[in-house]
């Protein structure tokens, strides 16, 4: 295939794992080179497939592996660990995608240990390059508020919808605004597919307010602008953390009602350690502690035997530690009503940026993270790693972004297509239940249908001459339609040359 689509001529010594390993390092050695080959990559795939650039979005994880210790310079590091694992090596990898789909535009490898903090720029202005506009919406986490953040993309004419991160002032904030409104809570309701039927459900309430910030951006610059803050509760994540609350409380009781006071153990002693059960549980000011300390002097005889009346006695201090709790109510049903609440930001003007946009905007956040998946768990896995020069490591992933590529335009070509039809479903790709419909099938679930075909090669002394064994079945001839290509490519009938033995 490549050698009819290139012109080069190939042979079996370009498939070794020492060729292979080169080609990564030629495709990773030069940054420059291969931001260049991404722009130019994705402006082509947004004009060829006619893709919608209203909403970026970008994310970075981090991928552990088992190597042993490198250079400081070094792109393996250790870093805080999104793996959980902080005992291995690892490098981090950002991603820029567009929606709906999910498409990647714009990836970068970088060290295990760079912060995030200050990529997140970086990319906004790598996908402006790539999109040709900074007219789109850029989605991203907490990790991106930061007000040099906000104020570099809004003084560059950019767009954001970002959630505030529950450190420093924003969770007082967020006390006195959801707890004493300025305006009513109004619901906040999204289009939803039920049982096959587009319906509207209300997932939660919110209002917004409007706020001046003044900060500096990235270059020193001095920006004042207006931002929308957005103030939601959702339904779902106020019973998730209703739920947690309830059930980290019941936890600390429990293991304070098996709590009893050492031998000598001192008042002061056994607070510390019922405050230590009640900071791992997060209970702290939701249970109170009433400790009291009686302190008794005891004689006691010294020496062996039958004390006498003129044996020589001491005092002994004993020490009862009488240990009560109970559950501070107040603090318990303000836990409780603030369940669910977040404060979005974003400096789009209101008629761009409403309530139910922000929401479903930020909802659909797990787009960047299903690429992720793919790279990890899914079918483009990149780990275990075997590679440890850094070139072929950016290499690889620059290949695996590519191949991430393809199969997020496949399920875009799909799902629209089957959206503008007449079928807005399609049936059989479930294992075990071919009746199963579905509007939104993914790439696996379309390729998989067409891994029992076979090739037949009949070979003569001068040619090769392809067939296919099995007729494609209507299954297979929907899946082709629905990716706008024609059964006629699986037409092998036309004869190739046959290699030479040296090839």
């Amino acid at each position: 295939m490549i050698e009819r689509v290139t012109g080069w001529e190939l042979t079996k010594k370009d498939a070794t794992d020492d060729r292979l390993g080169i080609m990564l390092q030629v495709l990773g050695a030069d940054d420059s080179n291969r931001i260049a080959f991404q722009q130019n990559m994705g402006q082509h795939l947004i004009h060829a497939y006619s893709l919608p650039t209203d909403i970026a979005r970008y994310d970075t994880t981090s991928f552990s592996v088992h190597h042993g210790p490198a250079g400081t310079e070094d792109l393996l590091r250790f870093g805080h660990s999104k793996d959980h694992r902080p005992d291995l090596l690892q490098f981090k990898q950002g991603l820029g995608t567009l929606d709906p789909a999910g498409i990647p535009l714009w990836s970068e490898t970088l060290p295990g240990n760079t912060a995030d903090d200050t990529l997140y720029v970086t990319a906004w202005r790598e996908l402006a390059k790539t999109i040709g506009h900074v007219k789109f919406v850029y989605v991203a986490d907490c990790k991106a508020a930061a007000l040099s953040t906000r104020a570099t993309i809004d003084r560059e004419g950019g767009s954001y919808l970002f959630p505030l991160p529950m450190t420093g002032e924003t969770p007082d904030k967020l006390r006195r605004l959801a707890l004493n409104p300025s305006q009513k809570p109004r619901p906040i309701r999204i289009e939803k597919l039920d049982k096959g039927e587009l319906k509207e459900m209300q997932i939660g309430q919110g209002f917004s307010i409007l706020e001046t910030l003044s900060a500096q951006t990235e270059d020193g610059h001095t920006h004042s602008w207006k931002e929308q803050w957005f103030v939601v509760q959702s339904h779902t994540y106020a019973n998730t953390q209703k739920k947690a609350c309830l059930s980290r409380l019941e936890k600390a009781e429990a293991e304070l009602e098996r709590l009893k006071p050492g031998k000598n153990e001192s008042a002061e002693q056994f607070r510390q350690r019922a405050e230590k059960i009640l900071q791992h549980r997060k209970c702290k000011d939701l249970i109170h502690l009433d400790l009291q300390e009686t302190i008794t002097l005891k004689e006691k005889y010294l020496g062996r035997g039958r004390p006498k009346a003129d044996s020589p006695r001491t005092s002994v201090e004993i020490r009862e530690i009488s240990f009560q709790f109970h559950r501070n109510k107040a603090a318990i049903e303000e836990t409780l009503a603030l369940a669910g609440w977040r404060i979005y930001v974003s400096n789009a003007a209101p008629n761009v940026m409403t309530l139910d946009h922000s929401i479903r905007y930020y909802r659909e956040e797990w787009l960047v993270e299903r690429g992720f998946h793919r790279f990890k768990q899914g079918s483009l896995p990149t780990l275990p790693l075997y590679i440890r020069l850094p070139e072929r490591i950016k290499g690889l992933m620059l290949l695996l972004t590519l191949a991430l590529q393809a199969i997020t335009l496949i399920e875009f070509v799909a799902r629209g297509n089957l959206a503008a039809g007449q079928n807005k479903t399609i049936s059989g790709l479930v294992p075990g239940n071919p009746k199963m419909k579905t509007s939104r099938p993914t790439t696996e679930r379309l390729l998989a249908p067409f891994e029992g075909l076979h090739l037949l090669i009949e070979q003569t002394p001068q040619r090769i001459r392809l067939s296919l064994v099995e007729d494609l079945n209507p299954l297979l001839t929907t899946i082709l339609a629905l990716l706008d290509l024609s059964p006629k490519i699986y037409d092998l009938s036309a004869t190739l040359p046959k290699f030479n033995d040296s090839s």
